[in-house]
């Protein structure tokens, strides 16, 4: 039996425990907190440990890093890059999937559809750049999650007091182009190169996040072959084996991605979809090893 590294906050998430549910079913699974493990430069070596125990023997690391932890889940990482394990993503993939902008970036690069996007902090020229802008707009934090900091502008004066706002929290935020539609999107989750689930959510009332954690609705959601190549690419973009990606539909534009995410929650759509997700991730983390 192969011996299954998981690591993430000391509390975990329904996911993580999902996840470690069926991980038990096939693999010698560790839960370590990420807050616990250490790294140690010891002449030319690089080790990792937790209560003195290496854990650089095990078979398969599965890292479950939230936005509040990337900083210190980069550098352990980073050390994890220098071993043989095998993982969904490298170190780097972090630091690019907990940054809205610089994922957006990545994206636009190799031809992927996102929305119009301005990255703004402080300065005289922000307010030069609202008279290009076309409202109604989305404001986000540059490293929300979950739905969190993200706000729906009607205009310009609105937004003028909301850069206010976050010049004064030292905050940077993206602005994008609202993309018109019923207030849904879909989110993707691809392993490898297959799609593993999806489905679709809607924004409860007026709200126009749809986001499961602001009171958004899931239902079960067939892709069509388009979305399921944008996933795809999207994944292989980013560089992570392991990834959800959020795609909402242009009425005019076809579909945009969103955002990605290397940590997504899956209750939600297990639920609306009634697909054991955590066994399929079991599943793709097991066959990854047998190559």
């Amino acid at each position: 039996m192969h011996d299954l590294l998981i690591t993430g906050p000391v509390r975990y998430s329904d996911t993580t425990k999902y996840i470690l549910n069926e991980a038990k079913k096939t693999f010698n699974v560790s839960y370590i907190p990420l807050n616990n493990i250490t790294t140690i430069i010891d002449g030319n070596q690089i080790k990792i440990e937790y209560m003195n125990k290496d854990l650089t023997k095990f078979d398969y690391l599965l890292p479950k890093i939230d936005a509040p932890r990337k900083e210190f889940g980069f550098q352990i990482m980073k050390a994890f890059d220098t071993t043989p394990i095998r993982k969904p993503y490298m170190a780097d993939v972090i630091n690019i999937a907990h940054d809205k902008f610089l994922t957006n970036a990545i994206l636009a690069r190799h031809n992927i559809l996102v929305p119009k996007t301005y990255l703004l902090k402080t300065g005289s020229g922000m307010l030069s750049i609202l008279e290009d802008m076309d409202f109604p707009v989305m404001v986000k934090l540059r490293a929300g999650s979950g739905g969190k900091g993200v706000m729906f502008v009607k205009d310009k004066e609105t937004m003028k007091s909301i850069l206010k706002s976050m010049e004064i929290l030292k905050q940077e935020v993206l602005v994008q182009n609202f993309i018109d539609n019923p207030g849904e999107d879909i989110r993707v989750i691809v392993l490898g190169d297959e799609i593993c689930a999806s489905y679709k959510r809607k924004a409860k009332g007026d709200e126009k996040r749809a986001n499961i954690k602001v009171g958004g609705s899931a239902e079960r959601f067939t892709t069509t072959d388009e979305i399921n190549e944008i996933a795809i690419k999207s994944a292989k973009v980013i560089k992570s084996g392991i990834l959800a990606v959020d795609i909402i539909e242009s009425k005019t534009e076809g579909p945009h991605v969103l955002e990605v995410n290397i940590n997504p929650g899956i209750k939600g759509m297990m639920e609306a979809t009634d697909i054991n997700i955590a066994k399929r991730i079991i599943d793709y983390i097991h066959s990854e090893i047998k190559k």
